[in-house]
């Protein structure tokens, strides 16, 4: 029995992008979001799968060096766009020399690619972020846009090769998001007015399924991984199992407590499996009695405050445990299933902390793909 195991289906994630594909205009390339390590799926994995199965036409990172990764030790052939902004002259070098296509919003921005490119004898390539209403980075205003323009028509080694923002509410605000959408038609006409003609990309995962909404380009970021978009529930499915096993058992009286602070008193005899994930292994301390762990097929309610290493369940009506009897914390068993939606529901979250937040102790695997 491995102490505590990640698990993440190569093949769910390939299948999920074919359902997307299947469901976005055909005509605009599949972006596939990669960053944050594939929100916790694995960003060398999951990029070299979705590659070699011809279903990406680009994949997009938060950082200059997460592309290098996945340039260098991926070996990607397709580009690699990165949506956050170059924080100094070291980030330029990465964008620069790994041939990664960098976000700007600024010309002190665009200065500082075009004086990397140059000192290696090579080209920049930008891709420039509108603010159309997130205000959170991005060309915010068509003066500044302009003035942008107007200064990336000096820059000699710098390519303007794409153009996006970012749609802050598409799940829920729809008016909202077609201002946004009309704000990035204005200033998408002002850059082809100046003479560039970039990829534009607009919308992620949840957007991208709306009419009018796809330009050159999807976004599909959440939705590889089965979840956080209501359109494709049941269409798409999680690729990760978080799997351990049960390393202590122990028979309490009615009205002995359990754990840290004796927040959990039993209201009757109870057995209880201590399993060896905590908050330390990135399982959230606030899941303390209010979420359930798969033993043998059925539900355990986790009782007591869920420690840094381990964590206990009550299996009082669960037949044949033992030491020894595997435990699923997220993923499938049997019949039952504890998603990602699940879990961050009851912590009072979103399913993509839940994805993510699996600290470096827990060992990882992947399922090797299964083409056809």
């Amino acid at each position: 029995m491995k102490r505590l195991e990640l698990v993440t289906d190569l093949t769910a994630i390939c299948d999920n992008a074919r359902e997307i594909r299947r469901r976005v205009d055909p005509s605009a390339a599949l972006l596939c979001v990669v960053k944050a390590d594939a929100y916790g799926h694995g960003a060398l994995q999951v990029a070299r799968a979705l590659e070699n199965q011809k279903l990406a036409d680009a994949f997009a990172v938060a950082t200059p060096a997460e592309g290098e990764k996945l340039v260098q030790e991926g070996g990607l052939t397709k580009p690699v766009v990165v949506l956050g902004l170059p924080c100094g002259e070291e980030d330029a070098a990465l964008s620069v020399e790994n041939g990664l296509h960098q976000a700007i919003e600024s010309v002190s921005e665009a200065e500082m690619l075009d004086r990397a490119a140059a000192k290696r004898g090579m080209r920049a390539k930008v891709h420039i972020k509108l603010d159309t209403g997130m205000h959170r980075i991005g060309v915010s205003s068509e003066p500044q846009l302009d003035a942008l323009l107007s200064a990336m028509k000096t820059f000699k080694n710098v390519d303007v090769t794409g153009l996006f923002t970012h749609f802050c509410a598409a799940d829920e605000d729809e008016a909202f998001t077609l201002e946004q959408k009309e704000r990035f038609a204005r200033m998408r006409a002002a850059v082809h007015k100046a003479g560039f003609t970039p990829v534009c990309h607009a919308a992620a995962s949840t957007a991208m399924l709306k009419s009018g909404f796809a330009y050159d380009m999807v976004r599909a970021g959440i939705a590889l991984y089965g979840t956080g978009v209501k359109e494709l529930k049941g269409v798409v499915r999680p690729a990760q199992t978080l799997l351990s096993g049960v390393i202590s058992l122990r028979r309490i009286a009615k009205g002995e407590t359990v754990g840290y602070s004796r927040r959990f008193t039993a209201p009757r005899d109870s057995l209880i499996a201590t399993v060896p994930c905590g908050y330390g292994d990135g399982y959230p301390r606030i899941l303390s009695g209010r979420a359930d762990v798969l033993i043998e097929g059925k539900r355990a309610p986790i009782v007591g405050n869920v420690c840094m290493d381990m964590l206990m369940a009550d299996v009082s009506d669960i037949p044949d445990v033992k030491k020894g009897s595997p435990v699923v914390l997220l993923g499938k068993m049997g019949q039952e299933v504890i998603t990602p939606d699940e879990l961050a529901e009851k912590a009072g979250t979103i399913p993509y902390e839940i994805m993510l937040g699996f600290s470096g102790r827990v060992q990882r695997s992947w399922i090797k793909l299964q083409e056809g």
